[in-house]
């Protein structure tokens, strides 16, 4: 994974405060810098290339942001988009907000609320040119999550594993619903042990349904399938 040089100062820094803030707040399972650089950061970093588009000002929002990947390392290396972070978990967007205030990051801001409330919200549906979502939900959940929010013609990019046959088979309802139309897998590989992953990126075709999304809960409770 390919870590742009002109940020790769401001990114071992971000590792460096984060895991200060993981020490308070359980944001991570990973714990040394390395780990977290590999595990967090690299992993945030292969969909970079996604963002480098010709128009280039992007709006994006990351839903379920938990920690602050993708996040952070996605806002650092493409300062002239701009991003939102999305999380219920309060005291979790507090310490990406000192994490953000720490490394002066001027492109983030950050919102507290569920998926299902803020997509009807007419300040975020369907005002966004790409959605990021990284270990949220299995897939006939997570489009239901972040479909609201993007733009017709706009993009859903997911981070999943290689074994996701299954997962795939049971989103193709949620797709059709949703007018998720799976467009890319991109795999690729982490150093160390860390292993091979991919991104599913999906095109939106059409304006969403007023029946998306469902009330708080129902996206997890009962799927799409």
């Amino acid at each position: 994974m390919e870590v742009p040089v002109e940020h790769e100062e401001t990114l071992h820094r971000l590792v460096d405060i984060f895991l200060q803030e993981n020490e308070n707040i359980n944001l991570s399972a990973f714990r040394t810098q390395e780990h977290c650089f590999v595990g967090n950061v690299l992993d945030s970093l292969a969909a970079l290339h996604q963002l480098k588009i010709e128009n280039g000002q992007l709006k994006i929002i990351d839903i379920g942001t938990g920690g602050g990947f993708p996040l952070l390392p996605l806002a650092i290396c493409s300062p002239q988009c701009q991003f939102v972070g999305l999380d219920s978990t309060k005291k979790k967007l507090d310490a990406i907000q000192r994490i953000v205030d720490a490394l002066e990051i001027r492109n983030v801001q950050l919102l507290t609320g569920r998926a299902e409330e803020k997509g009807r919200d007419p300040q975020h549906r369907e005002q966004y040119d790409i959605v990021t979502a990284r270990a949220v939900a299995p897939l006939n959940t997570l489009l239901e999550y972040c479909s609201p929010f993007v733009k017709p013609g706009g993009t859903i990019i997911c981070w999943k594993s290689l074994n996701l046959d299954q997962e795939l088979q049971d989103s193709l309802l949620a797709r059709a619903e949703l007018s998720c139309q799976l467009s890319e897998q991109i795999q690729y590989e982490l150093p160390e042990t860390f292993g091979k992953r991919q991104l599913l990126i999906f095109e939106k075709r059409t304006p969403l349904s007023e029946k998306y999304p469902r009330e708080v809960g129902v996206p997890k409770k009962k799927p799409l399938i």
